[in-house]
């Protein structure tokens, strides 16, 4: 197979260079490289230029990133296309693994594998890179239900096969941020890939200039972009997905079973991405399915995630956001006690991290809150010593 890596860059002069050797030093060298440069104000043509015709440069006036990108898929010539970010690294290997795991796997649209993240100026030995992403493989849920609980694949984490790259369309060159996971999440939501149990990458954390000129942010995580655009992209879904694009399994039981389970996974989702009037319509909808039975144990799995967005809670405990509707459908006292305990079961954690990091106030703010959410019977549950959450309903931990 023949490769495209794709390196948009924008003011990453500094860093360009080590991305772009990262690509010139993959052992599959059946590969081309472009270089897109969304309009820098630095020496980022100097770079690119002391390469010569190793790769392919291409610069554009500053659009944003999805515009790079663009620019560079439909330049392309490859079977596959990898994107890798200007302030990022491939091990030698990447390219030669996506093509062997999509060589081997006809009906996967994309292959994606393990991430490590370091910081600083250099890739630390292999031994000390400890900060890897966790990777689900062990919950059973389709990949498009796992990845809009938490997305675990970055850009460059992914290949993907020209044909569907296509058929999915292009980036969305409305959004500054979050058009990877937009992408990802395109893909995923008919073809669960190839899964390559090995890093794919080396993702680079440090301090600079995120963004395009539009909507740029000078930070270590841009955590609050990352949130907004989100967001934005989950109220999309909300409005044109479809409700079995949510199902947590692709066949599980009699279509009035896999409606329910649709539905609670989707309020589960939407209410982690901040989209609670969302939450709030499919988890209501769900509760009627509820009306004349005991939840089972795997919905009871799926109402866990309900507090584990990555980006915290603190916008709903401390009441920040406007989400009375769904506030005050937990608070309604209609939910079963298995229900309303499965749904506070990620509280005990954050309590403990709370008062691990000396933040009292936050961690009885925390209990408070799941007091009045879920209730002082559920809130005790989860609390007590014999709750066990990770053993009686979570999914297996990830690898």
């Amino acid at each position: 197979m023949r490769f495209s890596i794709i390196i948009p860059t924008f003011r990453r002069a500094q860093l360009l260079g080590d991305a772009i050797r990262a690509a010139l030093a993959q052992s599959h060298t059946n590969r081309e490289i472009l270089v897109v440069d969304d309009g820098s104000p630095d020496d980022t043509p100097r770079v690119a230029a002391t390469f010569g015709d190793a790769i392919r440069y291409f610069r554009q006036e500053n659009k944003g990133k999805s515009a790079a990108l663009n620019l560079g898929i439909l330049a392309s010539t490859g079977d596959a296309i990898i994107v890798l970010d200007d302030d990022d690294l491939f091990p030698p290997w990447t390219v030669a693994k996506h093509a062997e795991a999509l060589e081997r796997n006809g009906a996967a649209d994309f292959s994606y594998g393990r991430f490590a993240r370091f910081r600083g100026e250099h890739l630390p030995a292999p031994c000390d890179l400890r900060d890897e992403e966790p990777v689900p493989t062990r919950d059973p849920r389709r990949l498009v239900v796992k990845l809009m609980e938490n997305c675990f694949l970055p850009n460059p984490a992914w290949a993907v096969r020209r044909e569907a790259q296509m058929r999915v369309g292009l980036y969305d060159e409305g959004m500054y941020y979050s058009h990877d996971y937009d992408m990802i999440l395109r893909l995923a939501r008919t073809n669960d890939g190839v899964f390559i149990d090995d890093p794919v990458l080396y993702q680079r954390k440090h301090l600079s200039q995120r963004g395009p000129s539009a909507e740029e942010t000078f930070m270590l995580d841009t955590v609050g972009k990352w949130v907004k655009y989100d967001a934005l992209l989950f109220q999309r879904l909300d409005r044109e997905w479809n409700l079995s694009d949510f199902r947590p399994f692709l066949n599980d039981g009699p279509p009035r079973r896999q409606e329910a389970l649709a539905l609670l996974q989707k309020g589960i989702i939407l209410f982690q991405r901040k989209v609670y009037d969302g939450a709030a319509r499919a988890l209501t909808e769900y509760r009627r399915h509820i009306d004349d039975r005991a939840p089972d144990s795997v919905e009871l799995k799926i109402a866990t995630g309900l507090l584990g967005c990555r980006y915290g809670i603190s916008d709903i405990v401390s009441g920040e956001n406007s989400c009375s509707d769904v506030t005050d459908l937990f608070r309604s006292g209609r939910w079963p006690l298995s229900m309303r305990a499965a749904f506070a079961s990620q509280i005990r954690w954050r309590i403990r991290t709370a008062m691990t990091s000396g933040n009292m106030r936050y961690a009885l703010r925390l209990a408070t809150f799941s007091c009045k959410m879920f209730g002082l019977s559920a809130a005790a549950a989860v609390a007590g010593s014999r709750y066990r959450s990770s053993v009686a309903f979570q999914w297996a931990r990830p690898d």
